[in-house]
């Protein structure tokens, strides 16, 4: 197991680094304080599986290190971590292009689980983050229902744009197709219709 913890509190990655290596002898699990740092660890560690990033990164965001990180190393897992256990987080880091989300709260039998299913090439989300109903309704498309679970945590749809990558006005394609197909009025309404049809 080879990981590199971004966080910029030290105590914290010093602990995390101390916890796993007693866990799991003879990983190699190293921190850093900055993505600048992590990029140049990382160049330097052709063995690495995965980079956990937290999310609350000093003057940077974390959702954004996670994509940076992606274009430079796009074959290591990325990974968000946080104490900010929200769902909506954690499918925010699924849409940025993360392999998984952990809490720093985690039981570390539970935190060593999902870093072994990372580092095997797995996904790690809590539901309902990335495999809620509306994953898994034939009605809507994997699209539609990465729109519709954004709606729903109050993402806008020049926010949705952005973190989707793709031109707003195929946002308001997608809002009014979801409309459309829930016979709702309007996004507030869109958000009832959906949970009454178990899209969320």
């Amino acid at each position: 197991m080879n990981l590199l913890l971004v966080d910029d509190h030290p105590l914290f990655g010093k602990g995390f680094v101390h916890a796993l290596g007693h866990e799991r002898a003879g990983s190699d699990v190293r921190a850093v304080l900055t993505l600048d740092e992590a990029l140049e660890v990382a160049a330097g560690w052709p063995a690495l599986d995965a980079v956990l990033i937290d999310y609350h990164l000093g003057g940077d965001d974390g959702l954004s290190c996670l994509r940076r990180f992606g274009e430079r190393f796009p074959l290591v897992a990325r990974v968000l971590i946080s104490g900010d256990e929200d769902p909506a987080v954690a499918y925010r880091a699924r849409v940025a292009g993360a392999a998984g989300f952990l809490g720093k709260s985690m039981p570390m039998a539970q935190l060593l689980e999902a870093l072994d299913r990372l580092c095997r090439g797995g996904e790690s989300f809590p539901d309902p983050a990335g495999r809620g109903r509306a994953a898994q309704d034939p009605g809507l498309t994997p699209r539609q229902q990465e729109v519709l679970s954004l709606v729903a945590v109050g993402r806008q749809n020049k926010q949705i744009a952005h973190d989707l990558a793709i031109a707003e006005r195929t946002v308001k394609l997608h809002v009014t197709s979801l409309l459309a197909l829930a016979g709702a009025r309007n996004r507030t309404h869109l958000l009832v219709r959906a949970r009454e049809l178990g899209w969320l």
